[in-house]
């Protein structure tokens, strides 16, 4: 009885993670950026399936509304570095699409995946954990 248990644990310890992307092709920290969604410059976030840019991150940074909510924040932050890193231009947005204009790779702006193209990097696109509080954003590590 005991091995079933030890054995039972040590599934659900297994099959615990959490949905962070991991890129081995990123090695950058930001410091927390703050945002107001009521500033005109997040309009675009408004709906869902909009977007703004904003300044950060290695290349800008993508903000993406999902559409989800709840208790959930519905938007994403991604860099608009190219994550093969074979290109200065930032990554193009076609929601839900990002597509870096050196290579044509797309990734999924809902959570920075690969799906098309070459990718020599772990975890596709570099996202960013986005936290909402009202009508506040921080984008962070």
């Amino acid at each position: 009885m005991k091995k079933i248990t030890f054995l039972l644990f040590l599934c659900v310890i297994a099959s615990c993670s959490n949905n962070v992307s991991i890129n081995g092709c990123f090695r950058n920290t930001i410091q927390p950026i703050t945002l107001d969604l009521n500033t005109p410059q997040l309009n675009g976030l408004l709906t869902p399936n909009g977007t703004a840019e904003v300044s950060g991150g290695i290349n800008g940074i993508l903000l993406f509304n999902k559409g989800t909510g709840g208790s959930f924040t519905p938007y994403i932050a991604l860099d608009r570095q190219c994550p093969n890193k074979d290109c200065s231009t930032p990554m193009v947005s076609n929601p839900p699409v990002l597509e870096c204009p050196c290579d044509k790779s797309k990734y999924s702006m809902l959570n920075g995946s690969l799906i098309s193209g070459s990718n020599s990097c772990e975890g596709g696109a570099r996202v960013y954990t986005v936290t909402q509080s009202g009508s506040t954003l921080q984008i962070s590590n």
